[in-house]
C-alpha cells in the first residue's frame, strides 16, 4: 500500500519518457490500463485492510461488522482474481507482445 504512495512520489519527481510511437487507439488503451493498475493497487490494500477492521477492532454491531468484513474480503478476492487472469496478462500479453512486434524495447523503458 505504501508502495503505492512511492510509486506515484517518484513518478511525479522524476522524468517520464516519452511515449512510443503509436495509433491513438493503441496509446488510449496503454493509458486505460495503467490507470486501471494504480485503481487495483489501491483497491486491493484497502478492501483487505477494510476487511481486518471490521473483524477485529469495529464497535457496534457485530453482526454489521461481519457483513461488512465479508463484502470487503468478497470485493478484495474478485479484484484479485481480476488483477491476476484478467488485467495482468492483457497488459502483458498484449502491450509487450504488441511493442516487441515492433522492435521495441519495454524492457528498457520500464
Amino acid at each position: 500500500f505504501l508502495a503505492l504512495f512511492a510509486r506515484i512520489f517518484f513518478r511525479m519527481n522524476s522524468g517520464i519518457p516519452p511515449r512510443f510511437p503509436g495509433h491513438p487507439l493503441v496509446q488510449a488503451v496503454e493509458t486505460a490500463s495503467l490507470r486501471l493498475f494504480y485503481v487495483l493497487c489501491f483497491v486491493l490494500p484497502v478492501s483487505g485492510i477494510a476487511q481486518e477492521y471490521f473483524l477485529k477492532w469495529a464497535g457496534g454491531d457485530d453482526s454489521k461488522n461481519d457483513q461488512m468484513a465479508q463484502d470487503a474480503i468478497t470485493l478484495h478476492k474478485r479484484v484479485g482474481r481480476f488483477f491476476q487472469f484478467g488485467w495482468l496478462p492483457f497488459h502483458l500479453g498484449y502491450t509487450t507482445t504488441f511493442h516487441w512486434m515492433n522492435g521495441r524495447g519495454v524492457v528498457r523503458k520500464v
